[in-house]
């Protein structure tokens, strides 16, 4: 049995935004207490400091709820990511289609079922890579392929 996690990339500018955000919140909510300002410039302020706050929360969230596990052992596989959980036989596989991009899979079942899996780092992930040549040997050795160069 192999397992590969595929994760999101890191969301670089929800950070950054976060940070810009949060900054400018405080410096305004400090400068509007310390001066006295009108209550709304004080609501303004802590509106735009909570919004740097809550991207930053949403940021996090997703990269751990965007994550995919994939598992694959001789029979066949099971996709567990957010809000499905698939499982598949090797036997029952006609088909696996990868996008030019790399970055998505689709096991066609037949004529009609299709299972997708959409790697959230992209097609340069290295588990996406290891995942699609496993994925390869594993549908090999199912169907009783073999690899018939031998090394000289």
């Amino acid at each position: 049995m192999t397992t590969y996690v595929l994760k999101p990339r890191l969301p670089v500018r929800a950070f950054l935004v976060s940070a810009v955000l949060t900054m400018v919140g405080a410096g305004l909510l400090v400068a509007a207490l310390s001066s006295r300002w009108h209550i709304a410039a004080v609501v303004a302020a802590a509106v735009v400091l909570a919004a740097g706050v809550v991207l930053l929360a949403m940021a996090l969230i997703s990269m751990r709820t965007l994550r995919m596990k994939i598992t694959f052992d001789d029979d066949g596989y099971r996709i567990k990511g957010p809000g499905s959980d698939v499982t598949g036989a090797w036997r029952d596989v006609t088909k696996v289609v990868q996008t030019d991009e790399g970055a998505r899979l689709v096991f066609h079942h037949g004529e009609v079922r299709r299972t997708h899996l959409w790697c959230p780092g992209g097609a340069d992930d290295p588990q996406m890579q290891a995942l699609t040549a496993d994925l390869g040997r594993r549908l090999d050795h199912s169907r009783g392929l073999t690899n018939l160069i031998v090394p000289g």
